[in-house]
């Protein structure tokens, strides 16, 4: 495995996202919410820890208005070889009753965002695709619009201020990647705000409920031969 990692990396072609190791790194969450601070993005007041006592602080801080994430990938398989899925998950008051729990399994805590709408924005070298989605519309996908309800989500293309397609553009290029999907809300006051990057996104449910030509401007970059 590492010999083939080590052949990838040398190929003199463009690598969609990244090489291995720029992939690896770019999926890291403290670094990504550090990089899109220093890029001028607004990003949620975030906890990561596996202390109880941090816990019940920041739940206090924020009026018990958190959200809890995994602090790596949402969708693993369990070491019954059953697929699970965590996502996105408002905090409960019973939640916060088992804060212990937490000393065995390092999590991710953010504010609340209110949204009018979520944005996944969807960058191919130095084109920018946003989509709107109305994730608000149902309760099944209000608070992670990965619960997946296209009957009663509407998409849409989303026409982004420059100011912010600058920045997803500058996110995707200081993290060493051609490539990324990226997760923002739109409040119900205008403020965009980053959740984060995924640098192995998909899209092509994207392109296929609001026509963006992502699949082609992928087949642009791999044909141009770029590597940055």
């Amino acid at each position: 495995l590492e010999l083939l990692a080590d052949l990838w990396a040398s190929l003199p072609c463009a690598q969609v996202p990244g090489t291995q190791a720029v992939y690896g790194r770019a999926e890291l969450k403290a670094m990504q919410l550090e990089v899109a601070a220093k890029l001028g993005f607004e990003v949620p007041p975030t906890l990561f820890t596996n202390d109880p006592r941090e816990l019940l602080e920041f739940h206090r801080q924020h009026d018990g208005r958190i959200v809890s994430k995994l602090a790596s990938a949402a969708f693993f398989a369990s070491a019954l070889s059953d697929y699970f899925v965590r996502y996105t998950e408002l905090s409960t008051t019973r939640d916060v009753g088992y804060a212990r729990g937490i000393r065995h399994c390092p999590m991710i805590f953010q504010a609340y965002v209110e949204k009018r709408l979520e944005l996944r924005v969807t960058v191919v070298g130095e084109r920018v695709f946003a989509a709107e989605i109305h994730s608000q519309e149902t309760e099944h996908t209000r608070h992670d619009w990965r619960r997946y309800d296209h009957a009663t989500t509407p998409h849409a293309v989303h026409v982004l201020p420059p100011s912010v397609e600058d920045q997803c553009r500058a996110l995707v290029t200081e993290l060493g990647l051609v490539y990324g999907a990226i997760d923002l809300i739109l409040t119900p006051d205008g403020r965009y705000v980053f959740l984060e990057i995924n640098p192995n996104g998909q899209y092509l449910w994207i392109e296929n409920r609001t026509g963006l030509p992502i699949s082609d401007a992928i087949a642009d970059l791999l044909m141009s031969r770029r590597t940055s």
